[in-house]
């Protein structure tokens, strides 16, 4: 966990939805006081829209139109990480294993809500709800969601897990990280996802390993071992037509991935073990700012 700490960088994130205080848009984390402070305030100009005119002020004034002011919102946000804690989360061949990432990326992010003021949430998932933690203080979790996800392995397969944890979701709307390998059937994640999308902010985080689209290069005799089940499998990791079918499998799995994702309009983060993922997580949410 020291290790794990010691990484900590700030990450800002970005929420897209409807507020009163202002126009359909992403706003950053950064939501909170006590009170309304005016942003802006100016005359009617031609190229303004006349919606925006605030037409006590200008009566007031009895002058020249004055644009609607804006203010600040003063809500914070609610802030859920959702994690896999399935066994095959245990995988890993670079770095560190798919789990440990996890754990990285959460003390990231909670973090990053801690700086802004925001309340978490934590629920941990695997074949079924391990752990459904309310909205707190980040300090209270920063050591504690980190720790659980190294430590807490779910038995059994992840199917019906993800479901299940995303019904434990409030139906206060929320920024939601969801971290995974996402190793369930695509049918079980459209059903997880498909109604809650349209309340929440849900962010995929997909951690994959590069050995999971590649087969090594040297031809061999191994034994597998489905992390899942525990089942054990020996297996002849040669031949240039085995890699070929074992590569274009995973691709087809990842492109029905990214395709179930556009459908559902949420934005995925994919991130393996040896890549900067700090650097990835700004950029994407840079990304996100930028686009509207």
């Amino acid at each position: 966990m020291r290790e794990i700490l010691s990484k900590i960088a700030e990450v800002d994130y970005y929420v897209r939805w409807y507020s009163n205080q202002h126009e359909l848009g992403m706003w950053p984390s950064r939501q909170a006081g006590g009170s309304e402070d005016f942003e802006t305030i100016s005359e009617y100009e031609l190229s303004d829209n006349p919606r925006s005119i605030n037409w006590a002020a200008t009566a007031r004034t009895g002058g020249n139109p004055i644009l609607k002011t804006v203010r600040m919102a003063k809500a914070n946000l609610a802030v859920f990480l959702v994690a896999d804690l399935s066994r095959s989360m245990d995988f890993g061949t670079v770095r560190v294993t798919k789990r440990r990432l996890a754990a990285e990326i959460s003390a990231i992010l909670l973090h990053t809500a801690w700086r802004c003021g925001d309340r978490v949430g934590f629920i941990g998932y695997g074949s079924d709800v391990e752990m459904n933690w309310p909205l707190k203080n980040p300090k209270d979790y920063r050591l504690l969601i980190p720790q659980k996800i190294l430590e807490t392995r779910s038995e059994g397969n992840t199917g019906g897990g993800l479901a299940q944890a995303i019904t434990k979701l409030p139906l206060k709307r929320s920024l939601v990280f969801l971290i995974s390998d996402f190793q369930e059937h695509l049918e079980n994640i459209e059903r997880a996802l498909k109604s809650s999308s349209l309340l929440h902010d849900i962010i995929p985080i997909v951690l994959w390993d590069p050995r999971e689209k590649v087969l090594p290069k040297r031809r061999c005799i191994t034994v597998l071992k489905d992390l899942e089940t525990g089942k054990k499998k020996t297996m002849w990791l040669g031949g240039s037509r085995k890699k070929v079918a074992f590569q274009k499998k995973a691709e087809a799995r990842e492109q029905g991935l990214r395709a179930l994702f556009q459908t559902l309009f949420v934005e995925p983060l994919w991130i393996q073990q040896e890549s900067d993922f700090v650097k990835k997580m700004s950029k994407f949410f840079l990304t996100r700012r930028s686009v509207n």
